[in-house]
């Protein structure tokens, strides 16, 4: 009986729409669906919103779709907006129908006029949508006038007539489990240094093979070695590829001993490749998972049984290259000793008129981020009153473990 009498609603407002005059258009009215994100598995909301630009707004009807092998359509709600449209209370009229792909909603507000949704009400929520995440890809969630028989219209009833309002689909993003990433690592201009490129496999089985491409900033980072961590049965790099690109292929297992004995298994991180880099310059550089590389191009991808399964989630990572010198902590005068000299040396300084020392995070000998006579005083009782030593670096040189602080070491980073 209900869908009975929306269905005579939704007639019934069509009819008035070529019988009343409404000055305001569908662009005034903007049906919109939230937006989510969730893994496979996840419960998720999604909620049915309403912008009014236009008039009053007595009553709405619709339909939400959405792809039901990727999302699985678990309840449908009133939303707030709706629950307390007629002045406070709930509306006259209101029915939800729930479908494998997708629901429905049909509102009149008050049944005399008694009240509506006013102009410049944003964000109205006119139902709230539960799901279940069962597939592995991205979708959407959008208005449609598809679902019910006969089939729900997407409109609003403003003055007696129906308005297709304009629509906007809601993103769902659906994280797969399953991940390609690239190590985040630092390191000192003039420095080697390298990059895992791994395989988080949760719920894949048993992997055949991998492809994989990555982009890096030339002016930062030098490539100089591309190395297979996994101990694949086939392993290649495309030859003359462009600068900043890389792209592999790896055959994990290609049963030429006649068992399938070497797959990157289910339930585990693998590390697949190393990346050798030389440091070019300072900075961060991006190591990014890109699709589309190469000659003939290739996707980031993952085999399993012979199906490219869906492409896990791409994980990018960075190398950091910073420019810090190595210092000894104390040797405030750079003679590569700590001893009275160096606290002579720092009062000279302060006190004295004496030169600026070379690599003030040197002088800093008790690592507070300020030279001051307490450093002096530092290195005084080290060598004389069994006080506890400088802190790091000490007694060798090597770079500082507190960078950042502002004291730097003959023109590097923390100097500028």
């Amino acid at each position: 009986m209900l869908r009975k009498f929306m269905t005579g609603f939704v007639v019934l407002t069509v009819f008035l729409a070529v019988t009343v005059s409404v000055n305001a258009g569908g662009s005034d009215y903007l049906f919109y669906a939230s937006s989510a994100a969730g893994s496979q598995g996840d419960s998720i909301t999604s909620s049915c919103l309403m912008d009014n630009s236009g008039g009053d707004i007595q009553g709405w009807s619709y339909g939400i779709c959405s792809d039901s092998a990727a999302l699985t359509v678990d309840n449908a709600t009133m939303g707030s907006g709706t629950a307390t449209s007629k002045n406070g209370d709930l509306p006259d009229f209101h029915q939800i129908g729930v479908f494998t792909d997708g629901a429905t909603q049909g509102v009149v507000i008050c049944f005399t006029g008694c009240a509506i949704v006013p102009p410049g009400t944003m964000g109205f929520e006119m139902m709230a949508v539960d799901y279940t995440i069962a597939g592995t890809s991205s979708t959407q969630i959008c208005y449609c006038d598809t679902l019910n028989s006969p089939p729900t219209s997407t409109v609003v009833v403003v003055a007696g007539a129906s308005i297709a309002p304009t629509q906007q689909c809601g993103d769902v993003n659906i994280i797969n489990p399953n991940q390609m990433i690239a190590s985040d690592t630092s390191t000192t201009l003039g420095n080697a240094t390298s990059s895992t490129l791994s395989l988080n496999n949760v719920t894949m089985g048993p992997v055949d093979a991998v492809t994989m491409n990555v982009t890096y900033d030339t002016t930062i980072l030098t490539l100089t070695g591309v190395n297979d961590l996994y101990g694949a049965d086939f392993f290649a790099v495309q030859p003359g590829g462009n600068a900043g690109e890389i792209v592999m292929g790896m055959l994990a297992d290609d049963f030429s001993d006649g068992a399938l004995n070497n797959q990157i298994p289910p339930g585990a991180q693998s590390d697949l490749v190393g990346l050798d880099w030389d440091t070019a310059g300072e900075g961060t550089s991006a190591i990014a998972f890109v699709d589309g590389l190469g000659n003939p191009a290739q996707d980031n991808e993952v085999v399993v049984g012979q199906t490219v399964a869906d492409q896990p989630t791409l994980i990018d990572g960075s190398v950091s290259v910073v420019n810090y010198n190595n210092f000894t902590r104390g040797d405030c005068n750079g003679d590569d000793t700590v001893n009275i000299a160096d606290g002579i040396y720092g009062l000279n300084y302060l006190f004295q008129g004496g030169p600026d020392p070379i690599c003030d995070d040197a002088c800093d000998s008790n690592d507070d981020a300020a030279i001051d006579s307490s450093d002096m005083i530092y290195v005084f009782n080290y060598r004389f009153l069994e006080g506890p030593a400088p802190m790091a670096p000490f007694p060798g040189g090597g770079l500082d473990p507190t960078n950042g602080d502002g004291l730097g070491c003959d023109g590097d980073a923390d100097d500028l």
